[in-house]
Order: structure tokens, then C-alpha cells, then sequence
């Protein structure tokens, strides 16, 4: 397999809407990448750079250590899957599989042998002689995904191919393709607008937004320790609840969002202390808003239950604090009723500030 380096790598259209702005990703052999964003942040537009289907406006690619920017996609030893899957509809299964060796001149008996080979690694055997008017989405995807296996690239790159199929399918199908980059031992670059794919798939993520690269790391890191308040936002289902107020330093640091105050937490207080008089974000998940009881302390506030959302083994509370609307998740078994008043206890060690103009994550 092989390594992928892009280098300062920017896309501009029609000479002022950049696409991509500046980006530097390394990733190593055998690793499974996940690029992330909302729509229109410049992933896809990335993964088709590294293939060739896009020219580059500035920057180095390199694929295994070689500089790629002026080689045609076809020599650059990489398999592209498709959203859409583009099975040619007149030809069998295995007639798609074997396209691509065939325009290569591979031996008869070399492209028989891979073609069932990829076929039997994806169990879609006994599809062989099918077309693709006669298969299920998710089978479309397996033939596609088994097309690029018969190639045997150096790097596979996959642009959202999973957006088509339904829910259920969906989760079968990124634990097969987790399995098949275990299995291959290949170096995989994956391209998704669903954060949830991106966290249970990917070795590391980059997280994209208006064509910059916000943030490369483990799914954990990027969970615990988001660089800025997008990141913060953007991972985490349901989203990190985001309330903006001013830092008071005095005797004690407190940040104070107008409906509640709370103490700095031990970890921020030195770096909170700093930005005495300034606005700034404070973030905690819903998992980390606890439910107290009608005793008020320093650490909690007070809240009202605008919804409460069953899911099964666990409830998500709507509550509104002033002007502030919030969601806790729960147990399902101690959720309050509709209409209440609460109490929630923010755990101190999960709690992140972020800077109110730039957004960057307040560290210690």
C-alpha cells in the first residue's frame, strides 16, 4: 500500500471561490482516514484532487512518496468508489468487476481469479451473473466496492458511499468496510458528511469546514478536546450545548451567563482568570449535565423541561435556563416530567470555554 501527503494543497474556482484553502494532511500506510464536514466544505473536492479527477490550483500531492500533481488519474495506482456506485447497467456483476483489468489487458485467467476472489471477501458470489437493476442497494455497493478491490491499488478512496442506502444498511455496511481495510491492510481515505461514520470508522479524522482543515485527530481527541467551538459542535450526537456569557474574576473566577453563574472548573480557572471581562462560549455535552436535586449549590442551575425525548435505554431533556436552551441526556428510567423545574449539575472536568470572536478552544 502506500502513504498520501498533500502539501499546502488549495482549489480555487472561477478564480475567487476557494474550494480548499491550504490544506496539509499526512497519511501513513495502511491508515483509515475520514474526511468530515457539512456540505460544501471542500471533502469530496479534496478526495477528488488526491484521485486526479480535479486539477489542483496550488500545492504538492505526493502518493507514496511520489509527486502526483501532473500524473493522470489512471497511473496513480488508486480505486475511487463512487456515491452513486457508476455500474455500468448493461453488464453482469462480474462483467463490472473485470472492466477495469480487461482495459488493462490482464490475463483471462488473473481477472477470473480476482474477480471471484473479491466476490467471495464481500459474499456476493451468488451475484455474479446478476445486473445491477437486479440488486439491492446495498449489493450495488458491495459490487462497487469489489470493483476497486480487483485493482489492487496502492490507496482506495470512497466519496460517501453509503449516503444511499437506508439506516439500517448503513451501519452494516461501515462495520463491512471497517472489516475490509482491517482484512486488506490497506490505506483507505473515506469521505462522509455523517459525523457518527466518521467517529466509528476512521484510524483519525479531519474535520473540514469552508475549505479548511479545522482540526486532524483520533476520534477520541476530537471528542475530549476540540481546537474550537465548530469542532466542539460538529462532533457529538446530540451536538455540545453552547452558552455564551462573560468571565468575573474577583476572589474567585465565575463564568456568569445572566439566568445562572457557575465557578470556573480547577482545570480552566488560571487560563479563565485571563479573560476576566471578556465574553466567552462555555461548552458542555449533554451526557455531562447531571440532574441534581432541589438543593442549590455553586455548581448547578436551574432549568425548565420544555421536551423530553424517550430513545429506549436512555431520555434526551430539552430545557430552557433563561434564555438558554439546552438538552441532558439521561437514564430513561429518572427523566422528569414535561413542565418541571430541574436542577443541573455541569461536571466540572467536562466542561470546555471557548473564545467568543475567534472560537478557539480555551486550553489550560
Amino acid at each position: 500500500m502506500a502513504t498520501v501527503v498533500l502539501k499546502n494543497v488549495t482549489k480555487v474556482f472561477d478564480q475567487k471561490v476557494f474550494a480548499v484553502r491550504d490544506a496539509n494532511l499526512e497519511v501513513a500506510d495502511k491508515e483509515f482516514v475520514v474526511l468530515v464536514g457539512p456540505s460544501g466544505c471542500g471533502k469530496t473536492t479534496t478526495l477528488r484532487m488526491i484521485a486526479g479527477l480535479e486539477e489542483i490550483s496550488s500545492g504538492e500531492i505526493y502518493i507514496d512518496g511520489r509527486l502526483v500533481n501532473d500524473i493522470p488519474p489512471k497511473d496513480r495506482d488508486i480505486a475511487m468508489v463512487f456515491q452513486n456506485y457508476a455500474l455500468y447497467p448493461h453488464m453482469t456483476v462480474y462483467e463490472n468487476m473485470a472492466f477495469g483489468l480487461k482495459l488493462r489487458k490482464y490475463p483471462r485467467a488473473e481477472i477470473d481469479a480476482r474477480v471471484r476472489e473479491a466476490a467471495q471477501i464481500l459474499e456476493i458470489g451468488e451475484l455474479l451473473d446478476r445486473k445491477p437493476k437486479a440488486l439491492s442497494g446495498g449489493q450495488r455497493q458491495r459490487v462497487a466496492v469489489g470493483r476497486a478491490i480487483v485493482r489492487k491499488p496502492r490507496v482506495f478512496l470512497f466519496d460517501e458511499p453509503l449516503s444511499n442506502l437506508d439506516a439500517k444498511f448503513r451501519v452494516a455496511m461501515r462495520t463491512e468496510i471497517s472489516k475490509l481495510h482491517d482484512r486488506l491492510g490497506a490505506t483507505m481515505i473515506y469521505v462522509t458528511h455523517d459525523q457518527v461514520e466518521a467517529m466509528t470508522m476512521g484510524d483519525r479524522i479531519v474535520v473540514m469546514d469552508a475549505g479548511t482543515i479545522q482540526q486532524i485527530d483520533t476520534p477520541i481527541n476530537l471528542y475530549d478536546a476540540p481546537r474550537n467551538k465548530f469542532v466542539a459542535g460538529f462532533i457529538g450526537s446530540p451536538a455540545m450545548n453552547f452558552v455564551e456569557g462573560t468571565i468575573e474574576a474577583n476572589t474567585d473566577t465565575v463564568f456568569n451567563a445572566g439566568s445562572f453563574r457557575l465557578p470556573a472548573p480547577a482545570h480552566l480557572e488560571s487560563a479563565l482568570h485571563g479573560y476576566s471581562g471578556r465574553r466567552v462560549v462555555l461548552g458542555i455535552r449533554p451526557e455531562s449535565l447531571l440532574l441534581g436535586n432541589d438543593r442549590v449549590t455553586s455548581g448547578s442551575f436551574g432549568a425548565r423541561v420544555e421536551l423530553v425525548e424517550p430513545m429506549g435505554s436512555e431520555t434526551f431533556v430539552y430545557v430552557r435556563a433563561g434564555n438558554h436552551g439546552l438538552i441532558a441526556r439521561v437514564d430513561a428510567h429518572v427523566a422528569p416530567p414535561n413542565d418541571s423545574a430541574i436542577r443541573l449539575i455541569p461536571r466540572p472536568e467536562k466542561m470546555h470555554f471557548f473564545d467568543a470572536e475567534s472560537g478557539a478552544a480555551i486550553r489550560a
